[in-house]
């Protein structure tokens, strides 16, 4: 192998970037693109929840209690007529997605120590919020009750901290690490530089070295003096280059416009991206040696990367909780190596202390990946 040989290919495939405007929008544009639409649409934080309340009771009671669920940022008061107020029209023409109902006799009730009444409907059409609104609801319930509870204690003669005492005789303090107001944007945007990563790379060399196979210049580099090697390094150094600098870019972007800290080493984050790109990369030299059209090395790039990255790299649940052949699937991809270092050292601050394993992994499939690449390119040349 010679390097001048190398880098004159590099510069031609570089000098063809430059010229080619479809190219330079996938490379820079479609990477931004796609961060800010998945990172916005991906979001699972539910707030403005429209609530309608129907008070059969009218009293202090009953308003203070409606008035826990609408003094926060999660619930907004949804106005309802006469129609709402019989039935569930509200949920069905998607005014409001919940209905709380509260009883005639929710003062007494409470007054005579017995428990009062009330209902919640939900709209379950989206099963996700529907969850997560549940949970919202029975906290906001707990809080209401134990006020209650302190207060009826201490009508008795008791003083607030000894009936809050009596109440609750052990008070659970909780604190969330890493994500204090539990914002999904902060996990969800810093993993889609994996996402993406894993789809504009290998899109980019596959589509090069296709185009190639389809305009028939690649019988001119078989029947030259350029090896194999040469040509798919060539090929390799610009679209690498292409994309750690998306990754540095999509790093920028997600701490100053989505407001993510980043609390890792900036080098060491970096040597993983140029790692994580290597072996993305070569897996689009993969899919380039077995098809034939730049359509198909299109469609066969997305659907594989879209797919490890939402169902076998962790993105939403962890992948230690996956069943045994979907981790087996995810060690197949360097999606989940690498998503494992981005949260870390995004979230936690942690470094190649802690992920030297996960980028031991990323150096051993790049290797693996791009050696496999080269065995294939040339059987597809000698063909």
């Amino acid at each position: 192998m010679k390097l001048a040989r190398v880098l004159a290919l590099a510069g031609k495939e570089a000098r063809e970037v430059r010229r080619d405007r479809l190219y330079l929008l996938l490379a820079f544009v479609l990477p931004l693109i796609l961060l800010v639409v998945f990172a916005y649409g991906m979001t699972t934080d539910v707030e403005g929840i429209g609530l309608v309340v129907i008070d059969e009771d009218g009293t202090p009671a009953s308003r203070r209690y409606a008035e826990g669920f609408l003094s926060t940022r999660h619930f907004v008061h949804a106005r309802a007529d006469a129609a709402a107020a019989r039935g569930e029209t509200a949920l069905i023409d998607a005014r409001a997605r919940v209905v709380l109902w509260i009883g005639p006799h929710f003062e007494r009730d409470l007054n005579a120590g017995r428990p009062a009444e009330v209902l919640a409907q939900i709209d379950g059409a989206f099963t996700t919020s529907a969850r997560t609104i549940h949970g919202y609801l029975e906290a906001i319930n707990a809080q209401t009750n134990a006020e209650l509870r302190t207060e009826t204690v201490a009508a008795g003669g008791a003083r607030a901290p000894s009936a809050a005492g009596v109440v609750a005789p052990v008070q659970l303090q909780t604190r969330f690490l890493y994500n204090p107001e539990l914002r999904s944007v902060v996990t969800v945007a810093p993993s889609l530089l994996m996402l993406v990563l894993l789809l504009v790379p290998p899109l980019l060399i596959a589509v090069s070295v296709v185009r190639e196979k389809e305009s028939g210049a690649i019988f001119n580099i078989a029947s030259s003096t350029v090896t194999r090697l040469e040509f798919l390094l060539g090929k390799l150094i610009p679209v690498v280059a292409i994309g750690v600098a998306n990754g540095l870019l999509l790093w920028v972007v997600v701490i100053v416009w989505f407001g993510v800290p980043f609390r890792g080493s900036v080098p060491q984050f970096a040597l993983a991206i140029v790692l994580y790109v290597l072996a993305t990369s070569g897996l689009g030299l993969l899919v380039s040696a077995t098809v034939r059209t730049q359509q198909a090395a299109i469609i066969i790039t997305t659907i594989t990367a879209v797919i490890v990255a939402v169902q076998f790299a962790g993105m939403f649940a962890p992948l230690e909780t996956a069943s045994p052949v979907n981790r087996a699937l995810a060690r197949l991809f360097p999606a989940a190596d690498f998503l494992a270092i981005v949260r870390g050292m995004y979230l936690r601050g942690a470094g190649i202390d802690i992920f030297w394993p996960e980028l031991l992994a990323l150096v051993a499939y790049a290797v693996l990946v791009l050696a496999l690449a080269h065995a294939l390119f040339h059987k597809r040349t000698t063909a």
